[in-house]
């Protein structure tokens, strides 16, 4: 046993039960099947589940480090299918807006925010299934540098406190701005992946990661492979209709499941 072998600060889960253990790998295993179907999504559900058992910052450092696991062998399938003429504006208001995120990842709490995730990210879903959105495209070009630079400093700003979901932000944008699902998934991986990449070297700056988290993160690994295999193989098995109801109800679940923990955290 490694808690046998190394000091007990740095031995994996250390003081969790057996189920406890067993409960953060399906976790994980559920939250990357969700990233290998759609390109993004699985830092949000694993942390709201592992923050319970983990603590939530832990719980957040360690789904990154994951993450970093998966992109590597998710990024080239990303850079093949990605709309690059969209994902080309996203990057800089991404960039800004996950620099400032982090920052306040380090000095604060983030139940507010999640709250307020949970209801606009509502709110979105529920324009688009409303086609909301189309009306007005008519009036505003939704594809335009502006459009894509405010929802994507907020979306990286947002993602980057609350350790997930700042994608499920331009989700339903991307359905509008890509032309079919291939692209909107590749595109969603390499913009998920430069986040991802971002937070990880101001975290590392910031010494954050401790040796026990990295243990965790290698211990992992198997479900984080398997989990990404499996929802690649549903994306590509999926028709373009399955795949948007997939993606919508996805949107739903995130906005729900964070609306209640903002709720919970804040009374």
């Amino acid at each position: 046993m490694l808690s046998d072998i190394l000091p007990a600060h740095a031995a994996p889960f250390a003081d969790l039960s057996n189920w406890a253990v067993l409960g953060v790998f399906v976790t994980y295993f559920l939250g990357f099947f969700i990233r290998g179907a759609f390109g993004f999504g699985s830092n949000m559900p694993i942390v709201l589940i592992t923050a319970w058992i983990l603590g939530p910052h832990h719980a957040i450092l360690v789904v990154l480090l994951a993450s970093l696991v998966a992109q590597a062998h998710l990024l080239p399938q990303g850079v093949r299918s990605a709309d690059w003429k969209v994902t080309k504006p996203l990057l800089a208001g991404m960039l800004l807006g996950s620099v400032i995120g982090t920052w306040a990842f380090t000095m604060l709490a983030g139940d507010w925010l999640m709250l307020v995730m949970g209801l606009l990210i509502g709110a979105i879903v529920l324009f688009d299934q409303l086609s909301l959105f189309e009306r007005l495209g008519r009036v505003i070009d939704l594809r335009s540098r502006r459009v894509a630079a405010v929802l994507s400093l907020f979306s990286g700003a947002a993602g980057a406190v609350s350790g997930g979901g700042g994608i499920y932000f331009l989700a339903v944008y991307l359905k509008i701005a890509c032309a079919t699902p291939a692209s909107l998934r590749g595109t969603s991986m390499v913009t998920a992946g430069v986040l991802m990449f971002v937070r990880l070297t101001l975290l590392i700056a910031a010494s954050a990661f401790s040796l026990s988290m990295v243990l965790e993160t290698t211990l992992l690994v198997p479900m984080i492979f398997l989990g990404t295999w499996t929802g690649t193989r549903f994306f590509r098995a999926s028709s373009p209709a399955r795949f948007y109801a997939a993606l919508r109800i996805l949107l739903l679940c995130a906005a729900l499941a964070i609306t209640v923990k903002g709720i919970v955290k804040i009374i």
